[in-house]
């Protein structure tokens, strides 16, 4: 091979590895739309199926519920399979529930379109794994980095596309969102995922025996109880935000994309700080920074509603600092625990995420059914999850 044919090589291997970051970041960015992009539409749903606003929020923690149960099942799924086969099974299946969703001509029925879109979004999980299939060891923490900072633009933009959304096709502007973002992330996938996980070419083992490896794994479990934790506070916050800007303050759907998108920025910078300090401290310090950054929002949100201080702009305060926590803690937790098991890593994952969405929804559900205490309850968890999180980190390696 001459020499002037390496620098063709590099560039192939630099294309071939922002296909497969444009990839995972796709996972990220469709997983979007059946919460955040869905947000401003939840009014327009309530009265389409003649319900509440907090009947709408309720419903999606049961898709997030659905969703946790059928990670633990796409995940191991594809150790065995394959990510390529089950990735694209999995598109197909959330895309003829999204379409349900749209056909849907009563609440139960939308219900029941609703758990089988879940059911294909099993395959959000495996973000996680092709990190750990398309990416060196030495670039993965960075790589999960960069595509949750991203993922924070989404957060900063998916309110204003559900805002016009939801003015140009009304609340089904979500759906057919989502099946078209589906049908590119099919094509790609079709043609960049070898047949074969990286991790088939070592020898099979037993799902079973690798879940209860997993399940023994203490730190594993920690890790992703951290995780957990954080993005419980994000999850149920975010779900409950249109009871409180839409319903409360009256805020126009516009308006309200706005907030929201100001709390993605912080997100997207919360990101960008966590790529930054990653190379300069530990995990341990960042996780634990991150924590105590989070117990700061429920002081402050719990002082706001104690002395009768609400308004979109002090409400907006504790939120973003709780955005800054959540971007600090998730890659640094989630990283660490894919560690001790990258050789498994669809099962990991699965097993991980699904600690996390099951802990989320519970949490949402519960917020959800609480009224007029809402926020005080919001900023006590805050609380009370920093000091479990900080409890639990310091318990791992012991």
């Amino acid at each position: 091979m001459s020499e002037s044919s390496y620098p063709a090589l590099s560039d192939d291997l630099k294309r071939q590895r922002a296909s497969r970051f444009i990839l995972i970041t796709n996972i990220s960015l469709i997983s979007f739309f059946p919460l955040n992009i869905l947000l401003p539409s939840f009014p327009a749903l309530a009265e389409e199926f003649n319900t509440s606003t907090a009947e709408i929020a309720l419903s999606t923690s049961l898709f997030t519920l659905v969703f946790a149960i059928s990670q633990l099942i796409t995940g191991p799924l594809s150790d065995k399979w394959g990510r390529k086969k089950v990735l694209l099974g999995c598109i197909v299946v959330s895309t003829l529930g999204s379409i349900g969703c749209v056909l849907a001509t009563d609440y139960p029925g939308f219900l029941l379109f609703r758990a089988i879109q879940a059911i294909g979004c099993g395959f959000f999980v495996l973000g996680h794994a092709l990190v750990e299939d398309l990416f060196e060891e030495q670039d993965r923490a960075r790589v999960r980095i960069y595509y949750m900072t991203l993922s924070g633009s989404f957060v900063a933009l998916s309110p204003l596309l559900g805002s016009w959304l939801q003015t140009t096709f009304d609340w089904q502007g979500s759906f057919y969102g989502f099946a078209l973002t589906a049908l590119g992330m099919f094509i790609h996938a079709q043609a960049i995922l070898p047949s074969k996980a990286v991790s088939h070419q070592r020898a099979p083992v037993s799902v079973l025996r690798t879940l209860k490896s997993i399940v023994g794994n203490r730190d594993f479990i920690r890790y992703w109880w951290i995780a957990a934790l954080v993005f419980a506070c994000y999850f149920a916050l975010i779900s409950v935000t249109p009871l409180i800007f839409m319903d409360e303050f009256k805020l126009s759907e516009y308006q309200y994309a706005l907030v929201l998108m100001v709390y993605g920025l912080a997100y997207f910078l919360g990101g960008i700080v966590a790529s930054a300090v990653q190379k300069h401290i530990s995990l341990t310090l960042q996780i634990n920074t991150g924590l105590g950054l989070l117990g700061v929002a429920g002081v402050l949100l719990a002082l706001i509603v104690r002395y009768e201080a609400m308004t979109t702009i002090t409400l907006l305060i504790p939120m973003l600092i709780s955005a800054l926590a959540v971007t600090l803690v998730r890659p640094a937790a989630i990283s660490a625990a894919m560690l001790l098991f990258s050789n498994s890593a669809g099962t990991a994952a699965s097993a991980g995420n699904s600690i996390m969405f099951i802990t989320a929804a519970l949490s949402s559900a519960a917020l959800a059914q609480n009224g007029d205490n809402l926020l005080m309850t919001i900023a006590v968890s805050f609380i009370a999850f920093s000091l479990l999180g900080l409890l639990t980190n310091a318990r791992i390696g012991h």
